[in-house]
C-alpha cells in the first residue's frame, strides 16, 4: 500500500493535539500537579522539619551527656577533695589549716556540679517522672555537699582562732573548752538543715550515694553533739569543785581491757585546775570479805576471783562502767570518802600526756619522756626487784610518774590541741577511761566512748594475767576471725593465738615465779576471754582447755579458759559461735594491750588500738 494511503483507523493518532508553542504539548509534564504533587510537597516539608527537629533533639542529648559527664567530674573531686580533708581533721591538722584548701576545693567543685546539674539545658528532663527524681536528687545532693564544705570552712577557720587562744592559767582552759563546745553546737546546728533531696524511687547506684552522704552526714553530726556534750562536761569538771578517785594501770600485768590497777590516789579539781594527793599500792587497800556489794554479771562470772577484795582484780570485766562505780563503792570502805566519779589511766596514756607536757622528773629523780616511758614502767624499773619485800609497801614509778605528769599539766602551758589529739588518742585505746557519779554526766562519757561500756555487737578478745608477773609485755596475741554465712545465720570462729618470747636473764618480779604459785620462770598463766555479741548461740571453745567462766556480760556473752604457756611456747585458743542472722556489723573493741593484738579478718589485718567495725 502506497505510503500516507490505506485504513485511516490503523494510522497511529497524535500524541499531542496542542498547537505547537503550548506547554502542554510538552512530552514530559510536571510530576507535581493536581492533589498528588501538593501531597509530595507537604510531605517533603514534614520530613525536612522532622530532621531538624531530629538533629535539635540529638544536640540536646549530646549536650545533656557532656553536661552531666563534667558535672560527675567535678563530683568526682569534690569526694577526692573530701577524703584530703578528712585526713587533716586533728587538732594539729585543724590548727596549722590543712583541711581548708581542700574543703575549699570541695565546696568549689560540688558548687560547679550543682550549677551544672540546675542549669535550663536540664529543664525538659526535670518535667519527667522518673529521670526527673533521679536528676532532683543529684541536684540537691551535690548543693548538699557544697552547703556541708563551706560549713566545714566556717568551722574549721573558727576552730583555728579558738586553738590559738592563750590558755596557759585554770579559767582561761575551761573557757576555751566551753568555746568549742559552743562551736561544736553551732556548727551540729548548721549541718541540721542540710536537704539531701528526695529518698524515694532511686536508681540503685543513686540510692546507694545518697544513704552513704547520710551516713557520713549523721557521723559527723553525731561526733558534733558528742563533742560539745563532752566539751562542756569537761569544762564543768574542770571548774569543779570535785573529787576523783584515779586509778593507775600497768600493762605489763593484763586484765581485760586494761592494765591491773596497781595504784590509787585522788584528784580534785577546781578553777580549771588538777591536784592530785599521794598516791598509794592498791595492795594495801585490799578490804576484808564482804566490804561492799559487787552483785549482777561481775558477782556471777567472776566473783570467785573476789573482785571486791582486791583492787588488782577490778578490770576482770572490760566493763569500765561496772568497775567504777565499784571502784568508788571500795575507796569509801577503805577511806569513808564519796567521790564525784573514777578516772583511769595506764601507761600508754601517760605517754600521750608526756607529748603534752614534755619531759618530767619524778621524786625518785627519774627522768622521764614520751619516748621512755613504756619501757621504765614495763620493765627497767622492776630490774633487780623480788618477792622479799612485800608488794603493799614498794614504791611504784607508775604512781610518781603520774604525780609528775599531773603537776607538770597544772604548771606549764600546752597547746589545748595538743591536749585534744593526746586524749583522743587515749580514750581511742581504751588507755584512758571514765565513770562519773551523776547520771547526765555519764550518759556524755558513755556518748563519746570514754565509759568502757559495751554494747551488744562488741567483740572483745582478752587475755588476763594470773601469774603474779609482768610478762604481757613479751605475750604476742593474734586473734583470727571467720564469719561464713550459712541460709539465715552465720558461723563464726575465732582463734588466738598466744606466743610467749620472755627472754633469759629477767628478774624474779618480771618473769616469776611468784611465790606459792609453783609455776616456772617465764611461765605465763592466765585466762583468755572472748566477749561476743550478746545474740550469739551454740558457743563452743573445741580447744583443749577448762572454760573457767562463761555466762551473759553486760549486752555480751562471756567465755573464759585457762592457759598455761612456757617461755618459747605458742598456744592456740578457739571458740566457735552463731550469730542468728546471714549478714551485719560487729566492733571489734581494743584490748588496752601493749603491744594491740593483731587481727585477721578475712583479708583485712589490723591492731586493736582503736575500734574497728567489721562487716560481713
Amino acid at each position: 500500500m502506497p505510503a500516507g494511503s490505506g485504513n485511516p483507523s490503523s494510522t497511529i493518532p497524535p500524541v499531542n493535539d496542542g498547537e505547537p508553542g503550548d506547554p502542554s504539548a510538552e512530552a514530559d509534564p510536571p510530576t507535581d500537579s493536581g492533589p498528588s504533587g501538593a501531597l509530595t510537597r507537604r510531605r517533603s516539608t514534614r520530613w525536612k522539619v522532622a530532621a531538624v527537629v531530629v538533629a535539635l533533639v540529638v544536640i540536646w542529648a549530646v549536650a545533656v551527656v557532656v553536661d552531666v559527664v563534667v558535672a560527675a567530674e567535678h563530683i568526682h573531686q569534690g569526694q577526692a577533695a573530701v577524703q584530703s580533708a578528712r585526713q587533716g581533721l586533728s587538732a594539729d591538722g585543724v590548727l596549722s589549716g590543712a583541711p581548708i584548701g581542700p574543703l575549699h576545693s570541695a565546696a568549689s567543685s560540688f558548687g560547679a556540679a550543682h550549677g551544672l546539674l540546675s542549669s535550663p539545658l536540664l529543664w525538659p528532663v526535670d518535667v519527667l517522672p522518673v529521670a526527673g527524681r533521679q536528676l532532683r536528687s543529684v541536684q540537691d545532693l551535690s548543693g548538699a555537699a557544697e552547703q556541708v564544705a563551706r560549713t566545714g570552712i566556717t568551722a574549721v577557720g573558727q576552730s583555728r582562732s579558738l586553738l590559738r587562744l592563750p590558755h596557759t592559767a585554770g579559767p582561761d582552759r575551761v573557757t576555751a573548752l566551753r568555746q568549742l563546745a559552743a562551736l561544736a553546737a553551732s556548727t551540729h546546728l548548721a549541718l541540721a538543715g542540710v536537704d539531701l533531696g528526695p529518698d524515694q524511687g532511686l536508681i540503685g547506684p543513686l540510692a546507694h550515694e545518697r544513704s552513704t552522704f547520710l551516713n557520713d552526714l549523721t557521723q559527723v553530726r553525731t561526733t558534733l553533739a558528742r563533742t560539745s556534750a563532752a566539751g562542756a562536761a569537761a569544762a564543768s569538771i574542770l571548774q569543779g569543785p570535785g573529787t576523783y578517785l584515779l586509778l593507775a594501770g600497768n600493762n605489763a600485768e593484763m586484765r581485760s581491757g586494761s592494765g591491773a590497777f596497781l595504784e590509787a590516789g585522788i584528784v580534785t579539781t577546781g578553777d580549771g585546775e588538777l591536784h592530785l594527793s599521794d598516791m598509794v599500792p592498791t595492795p594495801s587497800l585490799t578490804l576484808p570479805q564482804g566490804a561492799v556489794t559487787v552483785g549482777g554479771d561481775l558477782e556471777a562470772r567472776w566473783g570467785w576471783l573476789l573482785p571486791g577484795v582486791d583492787w588488782r582484780n577490778l578490770g576482770l570485766t572490760p566493763q569500765f562502767d561496772v568497775t567504777g562505780p565499784l571502784a568508788a563503792s571500795m575507796w569509801k570502805a577503805n577511806t569513808g570518802q564519796s567521790v564525784d566519779g573514777v578516772m583511769a589511766i595506764d601507761v600508754q596514756g601517760l605517754q600521750e600526756l608526756l607529748t603534752v607536757t614534755g619531759p618530767v622528773t619524778t621524786s625518785t629523780g627519774s627522768v622521764v619522756t614520751a619516748d621512755n616511758v613504756d619501757q621504765l614502767l614495763l620493765h627497767d624499773q622492776y630490774v633487780g626487784e623480788d618477792y622479799s619485800s612485800s608488794a603493799a609497801n614498794r614504791l611504784d614509778e607508775l604512781s610518781t610518774l603520774a604525780s609528775a605528769t599531773l603537776h607538770a599539766l597544772e604548771d606549764r602551758p600546752f597547746g589545748l590541741h595538743a591536749m585534744v589529739n593526746a586524749l583522743s588518742a587515749a580514750s581511742s585505746g581504751r588507755h584512758v577511761l571514765i565513770w562519773s557519779a551523776n547520771p547526765r554526766t555519764e550518759a556524755i562519757w558513755r556518748a563519746v566512748g570514754v565509759s568502757g561500756e559495751l554494747q551488744p555487737s562488741s567483740l572483745v578478745a582478752n587475755v588476763i594475767n594470773r601469774g603474779g608477773n609482768k610478762l604481757d609485755q613479751y605475750l604476742s596475741v593474734t586473734t583470727s576471725l571467720q564469719l561464713t554465712p550459712r541460709g539465715a545465720q552465720t558461723d563464726g570462729r575465732l582463734t588466738m593465738t598466744l606466743a610467749n618470747h620472755t627472754p633469759p636473764g629477767q628478774s624474779p618480779y618480771i618473769a616469776g615465779p611468784y611465790p606459792g604459785l609453783g609455776t616456772h620462770y617465764g611461765e605465763y598463766v592466765g585466762i583468755a576471754t572472748v566477749n561476743l555479741p550478746g545474740d550469739v548461740r551454740h558457743v563452743s571453745s573445741p580447744s583443749a582447755h577448762s572454760v573457767v567462766t562463761n555466762g551473759p556480760e553486760g549486752p555480751t556473752l562471756l567465755v573464759g579458759v585457762s592457759v598455761d604457756i612456757p617461755a618459747g611456747a605458742t598456744q592456740s585458743v578457739t571458740f566457735n559461735f552463731v550469730l542468728p542472722q546471714s549478714q551485719g556489723t560487729l566492733t571489734v573493741m581494743p584490748s588496752a594491750r601493749i603491744p594491740p593484738v593483731t587481727w585477721h579478718v578475712g583479708d583485712t589485718t589490723f591492731e586493736d588500738d582503736t575500734p574497728h567495725t567489721v562487716s560481713w
